[in-house]
């Protein structure tokens, strides 16, 4: 019997080499879109950021089940250090705008067209996981595409763009297996990463950067009051996904699912914020006239990540529930429906995030080297937050220091 010469390209070893470089990319490009998202003005990119890290997030749990199967340890470094240097300095655009052309306009194409060249040169029944995996993730990685040639249309290739494109040609494509460039030098318009510790946001918005006032004093008396307020609040939600961003920033070595959890956390938090903009949208209102208090991410941002983790987790979320369960019951009694399918929606999220804070705080202590036990650990960060928070007063330690 003759021997049969298979006409695909992608054999099981190169298949487990070039699914880990999609995995390490869709990976960095996560973890990058988190690091960025406190630091965008405009609303709309941090919008957009938070559904693509979630979604990015997706890409990688679809690899990561197909590695663990072909593959131990599932996850690995990629084995090159041109691939590994394209994303490293993937981060350090000059803005905003700069970060997504080159991720959305260089990276993502080339690895679109890598998916599709991999789903014709693999094997198609032995390989049918793969195959599966990338038919769903192309889903998202042409809306990604669609998204950017809305945003950037028409705009020509700006220096950071050309430069991750060089950088890209060094590391022989997304497959490593092209022509390979010299390495270029840095780019003039590259501007280190920097930590964002204050939330930013686009000349539209008046920023507050004030203590906001006791609890008592922010009440409302008025039902109407009440529901415009509770909405404006909503569209401000931002700041809890620019903390759960900063804190993926700030925790590398947390395990893959606390990543996978914290992007959908992020997410769901942008989509809350959307959820007022949305709402007050709907009742002919601006939601650029809600001032943002910002001081709210700053104040939290001065502590390490476990703590922020416990403060958003164990203090905000989790005590948010008998003042949504009023508000549903009276938007159900006014027949509200918009409103109260809003915050129902909105529950079903948060309980999900304390289960969060309750799952993954041991292991953010350990790494933030906090030795006591975990209760206790959470006793007083909810003492902190009531002191701190509760209070109105979010003291920053720069205004410590100048009041001395």
């Amino acid at each position: 019997m003759r021997i049969v010469q298979p006409a695909e390209q992608v054999d099981m070893a190169r298949n487990k080499r070039l699914l880990n470089r999609y995995r390490f990319i869709e990976y960095e490009t996560l973890r990058i879109l988190a690091a960025w998202l406190p630091a965008a003005a405009r609303m709309e990119f941090k919008l957009a950021m938070g559904r693509f890290l979630w979604e990015e997030a997706q890409h990688v749990q679809l690899l990561y089940q197909r590695l663990r199967e072909v593959q131990t340890p599932a996850f690995r470094p990629p084995d090159d250090p041109a691939l590994e240097t394209l994303m490293a300095e993937a981060i350090n655009a000059p803005d905003a705008r700069s970060l997504l052309a080159g991720i959305f306009r260089v990276i993502k194409p080339a690895l679109l067209n890598a998916y599709r060249w991999h789903r014709q040169q693999t094997f198609a029944n032995p390989d049918a996981p793969t195959l599966y995996a990338l038919k769903h993730i192309l889903l998202d990685e042409e809306e990604h595409l669609a998204w950017a040639a809305a945003e950037f249309g028409g705009q020509p290739a700006g220096e950071w763009e050309l430069y991750l494109a060089r950088l890209l040609a060094h590391a022989g494509g997304i497959t490593g297996a092209e022509a390979r460039a010299a390495k270029p030098a840095p780019a003039p318009a590259r501007v280190p990463f920097q930590t964002p510790l204050t939330a930013a946001r686009d000349c539209r918005f008046t920023l507050l950067q004030r203590h906001w006032g006791d609890a008592d004093s922010r009440r409302q008396s008025d039902a109407a009051a009440r529901r415009l307020d509770e909405f404006e609040n909503y569209s401000q939600e931002m700041l809890a996904a620019e903390t759960v961003a900063l804190i993926m920033h700030l925790s590398p070595n947390m395990p893959w699912g606390f990543v996978y959890d914290s992007a959908r956390h992020c997410y769901d938090e942008t989509r809350h914020c959307l959820l007022g903009i949305e709402w007050l949208r709907q009742h002919g209102l601006e939601y650029t006239a809600v001032p943002q208090n910002t001081r709210i991410y700053q104040w939290r941002a001065q502590y390490d990540a476990a703590t922020q983790y416990c403060l958003l987790t164990r203090g905000n979320e989790a005590h948010a529930f008998p003042h949504r369960r009023r508000s549903l019951a009276q938007y159900q009694a006014a027949g509200d429906r918009l409103s109260a399918q809003y915050v129902s929606y909105d529950m079903a999220d948060e309980r999900q995030h304390v289960a969060y804070g309750t799952k993954w705080l041991p292991t953010l202590m350990a790494q933030n080297n906090i030795d006591m036990p975990v209760e206790q650990f959470i006793e007083e960060t909810v003492a902190l937050w009531q002191r701190e928070y509760v209070s109105g007063d979010l003291p920053l330690p720069a205004e410590a220091g100048a009041a001395s």
